[in-house]
């Protein structure tokens, strides 16, 4: 893309992929950190949203960990099924993790969705997408921090 700042998806945070294995658990204290690189970069993807859409919608979708594996929000349902043993209202600890999967996945659908529209028959513009996306993501944030608060995690 000539003229389009295309940030680094691992602006947020380095790649440290390489803890989930398959079949095996995390540790609490890496799930801490993880949650806490996950917070980090839904604050990055917020604070710096305009700029981050400019890379397109895959872009946007790399930073909430659903492209790639650089985004602290990669693998965030095993942090979050890993630190439930700590939650005092396992009830309201489970609904507020399926927020935060919700608003991913929500956030995730509308950036998709700004990829193609342009070349659909759709009228519809990548900013409308993005705009929902951008909705979500801040339910996010606040999703992320009521999670936390749940287990006493300091930010």
């Amino acid at each position: 893309l000539v003229g389009k700042a295309i940030l680094p998806a691992n602006a947020a945070m380095e790649n440290t992929q390489s803890i989930f294995k398959a079949g095996a658990s995390i540790s609490d204290e890496v799930a801490e950190q993880r949650l806490q690189e996950g917070r980090k970069s839904a604050q990055y993807l917020l604070d710096h949203y305009d700029e981050i859409c400019e890379g397109g919608g895959d872009n946007v979708r790399r930073y909430l960990g659903t492209v790639g594996t650089t985004s602290g929000l990669y693998g965030i349902s095993k942090v979050m099924k890993t630190l439930s043993t700590r939650a005092d209202d396992i009830v309201e600890y489970t609904e507020t993790a399926q927020e935060v999967e919700k608003t991913i996945q929500q956030a995730d659908g509308s950036a998709y969705m700004a990829i193609f529209v342009t070349t659909s028959t759709s009228y519809t513009p990548p900013a409308k997408y993005f705009g929902d996306a951008k909705v979500e993501i801040k339910r996010l944030v606040t999703a992320l921090d009521q999670l936390a608060a749940l287990i006493d995690l300091k930010y």
